[in-house]
């Protein structure tokens, strides 16, 4: 059994890639990722940030990937680099924090990767390498893009059937009727939540776990800022495929739902003590606005 694990150890790893990350400190990789920290051709440092600092402590970037990780039943398809200004292509998603430090993850350019459903897609990215004396991708690899003098390159194969037929998330669903009552509402919002069913079969796949990724710590603030560029605060929604639920497009059938009757305020019990206070205490230097408690 030892003689076969370990044959099996050598043999090159031509599962998808699920997931990537990047992180400052290479020795604190998230769980169940393994970081890219040495170059394909020169074994020499892979940082990415590569900012040359006399005094202080020198900011690195490394990246990270995963075959386990990521989301659910979705594979990494396609990765490219592109510039500071550059808006990020239709379908791609961008790391924008290190998972570790939650630090700003790129100095100039970028590198933005794109996730495919299994099933609708026969090729997948299995390996990625950085190369720091390669102008161009060696054989077998295709190359992303440039960053700070590193070559970022992946390998592109084709899908196995064996690694797409097994899935380990079950939606059973229930049929719905035509009628639109808070019965059917409630069934679709309980469809539409995936079950984890336990498969007999080698785990290459697992459900999406939160545990690697690092709860941000934000300061005392009274408004929190979302945004989406390399240079703003982390939001939650961070590499997620803006994709439409598959459950609702299951149900075509319910078309609109009950239209909610007009409401007063009498019937809110709501008092707008909280707006008469902000109008009480707050002036304006615009003619135009006319504020009552203020004439």
């Amino acid at each position: 059994k030892n003689i076969l694990k370990s044959v099996i150890c050598s043999l090159p790893d031509d599962r998808p890639i699920t997931s990537l990350q990047l992180v400052e400190e290479f020795e604190r990789v998230p769980q169940n990722f393994q970081v890219i920290n040495k170059t394909y051709d020169q074994d020499a440092d892979a940082d990415l940030w590569r900012e040359k600092t006399l005094i202080g402590k020198r900011t690195t970037r490394y990246l990270c990937q995963s075959k386990t990780e990521g989301l659910p039943d979705y594979i990494l398809s396609n990765i490219k680099v592109i510039n500071e200004k550059e808006s990020v292509p239709e379908g791609f998603s961008q790391l924008t924090r290190t998972a570790d430090t939650e630090q700003k993850a790129w100095r100039k350019k970028q590198l933005v990767y794109q996730l495919t459903k299994k099933g609708t897609t026969v090729h997948a990215i299995t390996d990625i390498i950085l190369c720091s004396r390669f102008r161009k991708a060696p054989q077998g690899f295709t190359m992303a893009g440039e960053i700070n003098g590193i070559l970022i390159c992946f390998k592109l194969s084709n899908l196995s059937h064996s690694s797409c037929k097994n899935g380990l998330i079950s939606t059973t669903r229930t049929p719905l009727q035509t009628n639109n009552s808070a019965e059917n509402v409630k069934l679709l919002q309980e469809d539409m939540k995936p079950k984890i069913i336990e498969s007999q079969t080698d785990q290459d796949y697992v459900h999406l776990l939160s545990s690697y990724r690092l709860i941000p710590q934000f300061a005392n603030s009274k408004t929190q800022i979302y945004s989406y560029s390399t240079f703003k605060m982390h939001a939650e929604v961070d590499g997620v495929p803006f994709i439409l639920n598959p459950g609702l497009r299951e149900y075509g059938s319910v078309k609109s739902f009950e239209a909610v009757g007009q409401m007063t305020a009498t019937d809110l019990k709501y008092d707008f003590d909280l707006e008469r206070h902000v109008l009480c205490t707050t002036k304006t230097t615009n003619i135009r606005s006319t504020n009552p408690f203020f004439r």
